[in-house]
C-alpha cells in the first residue's frame, strides 16, 4: 500500500481519488455504490457504512453507530422543533459543535462513522404529520438557517471553513439535508409517503420547499442532500432531473453528493410504479437524474473516507462523549426554546370535559 498514490495524504483529493478508482475492476465499484460499500481487501480500501443519524445528537439508528458498555449513549438534545424555537443561531450551531465532536470520537473508538444523514429540514405545514419534532417549523427562511448553522457545527473544521476549493476543504464530519422536496406526508387516510403524489405550484415550491434547502447548499455548504419517496407533480423526486442535476448540482453548485432515501428506488418500482420501469430501468432514471449513491441495494455509488486523517480529532475518545459539559449545553438548549404563552381567560390548562363527543362529531363530518 505504501506505493499507491490514494495513500499519499499530501496529494490532492482529486488526484488520489482517480487512483483509487482507476484501481478497480467494475465489479469492484460496481458494489461500492450503496449505502453498504463492500471495499476492496486487495487494495486496502475498507468496508464502510454511509446511514448515519445526528438529528439532535449521535443516534444508533442508522447501521453506522453503535453503543455498547464502553459507550452506553452519546448526548441527547431538545427535539428540534424545541430548539428552533429559541432562535438563537449561535445555539444551533453549537450543539451541531458537540454533536460532531462526540461523532469523531465514536469513530476513534471504531463505534460510528462519519457521514450523517441530519438535518431533517422539511418545512412544517400540518401538525398531523408525525415528524414535526424532528424538523425546525413552519417557516421557510427559520428552517433555512437553522440548517446552515447546524451544518456548518457539523461539517467546519476550524481555521478552514472558507476554503478556496470547497471541493477538498477538510470536514469533521459529512451532513445532509433532508428530506427533498414538499415531503410531510407519512400516512394519512390511506395516503403513505411511498405512494403520495404531492401537488405544488411553483410559487409554492420555490419559496416554501425548495428554500431551506437552497440555503442549506449555497449558505451552510453541505456535503449531501437526500431526496424523499414521494412524487411532485407526478413525478419521483430522486428521478427528476430538475430538481437533482439541474437545481441541487447546476443551479445551487453542490460540493459533495446526492442520495436517496433508504429503498426509495424500489419505492419507484414497487410504490408508485413509476413508467411501469423495471428495478434496471428505475436505477437507470435515477442514475441519469444525478443521484449519486443509493440507500439499499439497487444500486450504489462513492468513497469511503479513507482521505481523512485529521490529526486534530485524533485523540477524541470516551470522555468527549455525553460528557457533563456537553449535558449542561443540552440541558440550556431545553431552556432557551420554552415559549410561554400567553393564557388569556385562563384557557390552560385545557380541560378534557366533553371533548370525547367533540371529536365524534367532528369525525362524523369529515
Amino acid at each position: 500500500m505504501a506505493d499507491f498514490v490514494y495513500c499519499e495524504k499530501s496529494l490532492p483529493f482529486e488526484v488520489r481519488a482517480k487512483d483509487l478508482v482507476d484501481r478497480m475492476t467494475l465489479p469492484e465499484k460496481v458494489v461500492q455504490v450503496g449505502n453498504q460499500a463492500d471495499g476492496v481487501p486487495r487494495i486496502g480500501l475498507p468496508k464502510h457504512e454511509w446511514w448515519s443519524e445526528a438529528l439532535h445528537g449521535v443516534s444508533d439508528v442508522g447501521p453506522g453507530t453503535y453503543f455498547d458498555d464502553k459507550v452506553p449513549g452519546a448526548t441527547s438534545f431538545p427535539t428540534i422543533i424545541l430548539t428552533a424555537a429559541s432562535f438563537n443561531e449561535s445555539l444551533w450551531r453549537n450543539i451541531g459543535q458537540v454533536v460532531s465532536t462526540e461523532a469523531r470520537a465514536m469513530y476513534n473508538l471504531g463505534r460510528g462513522g462519519l457521514t450523517y444523514w441530519s438535518p431533517n429540514i422539511n418545512v412544517v405545514r400540518d401538525p398531523r404529520w408525525g415528524r414535526i419534532t424532528e424538523a425546525p417549523g413552519e417557516d421557510p427562511f427559520v428552517v433555512g438557517r437553522y440548517a446552515v448553522n447546524y451544518v456548518r457545527g457539523l461539517q467546519d473544521v476550524e481555521g478552514s471553513e472558507n476554503s478556496k476549493d470547497p471541493n477538498s476543504r477538510p470536514l469533521k464530519v459529512s451532513a445532509c439535508c433532508k428530506h427533498y422536496a414538499a415531503y410531510d406526508v407519512d400516512a394519512w387516510l390511506g395516503v403513505d409517503r411511498y405512494h403520495f403524489d404531492a401537488k405544488v405550484t411553483e410559487q409554492d415550491m420555490i419559496e416554501i420547499f425548495l428554500r431551506p434547502f437552497e440555503m442549506c447548499v449555497r449558505d451552510g455548504d453541505v456535503i449531501s442532500v437526500m431526496c424523499s419517496y414521494n412524487r411532485v407533480n407526478g413525478i419521483p423526486t430522486c428521478a427528476d432531473p430538475e430538481l437533482l442535476k439541474n437545481t441541487i448540482r447546476g443551479e445551487w453548485d453542490l460540493h459533495g453528493y446526492i442520495v436517496s432515501d433508504c429503498d426509495s428506488i424500489e419505492v419507484m418500482v414497487n410504490g408508485h410504479k413509476w413508467l411501469g420501469d423495471t428495478k434496471e430501468d428505475a436505477s437507470a432514471q435515477v442514475l441519469k437524474a444525478g443521484m449519486d449513491l443509493d440507500c439499499g441495494v439497487y444500486y450504489n455509488n462513492s468513497l469511503a473516507w479513507i482521505f481523512d486523517g485529521i490529526p486534530a480529532y485524533a485523540s477524541l475518545g470516551k470522555k468527549d462523549i455525553c460528557s457533563n459539559e456537553n449535558i449542561e449545553l443540552a440541558t440550556d438548549a431545553a431552556r432557551q426554546g420554552i415559549v410561554l404563552l400567553k393564557n388569556d381567560n385562563e384557557t390552560l390548562p385545557l380541560t378534557t370535559f366533553g371533548l370525547s363527543q367533540h371529536l365524534k362529531n367532528d369525525k362524523e363530518s369529515w
